[in-house]
């Protein structure tokens, strides 16, 4: 079974991008995300930011299988995003 290490690097690759270009991209300092690459455990919660620079669902990030139901979790996840957002601008308005 491939892990999450080996799969962010071969994503990361298909991609055409760099180490640097999906630190730049999730905020994250290259170092780490070398380190990432090379199996250190993944503290905290960036798996949303990995996914989105790497063009991939969460969940293809985490298991390297698409959904059956690919187009269920896009939904899902722009939902989620629309529900951020407006949470965001309610907080606004209430202050």
């Amino acid at each position: 079974m491939e892990t999450l290490a080996a799969r962010l690097k071969r994503m990361r690759t298909y991609k055409d991008m760099s180490a640097q270009q999906i630190a730049d991209l999730t905020g994250i300092p290259v170092t780490t995300y070398r380190e990432w690459e090379n199996g250190r455990q993944i503290l905290g919660e960036p798996y949303e930011k990995l996914s989105k620079a790497l063009d991939v669902t969460l969940f293809e990030l985490m298991t390297g299988r698409k959904p059956k139901n690919a187009d269920l979790f896009l939904k899902l996840e722009e939902l989620e995003k629309n529900l951020r957002e407006l949470r965001s601008e309610l907080g606004t308005l209430l202050t």
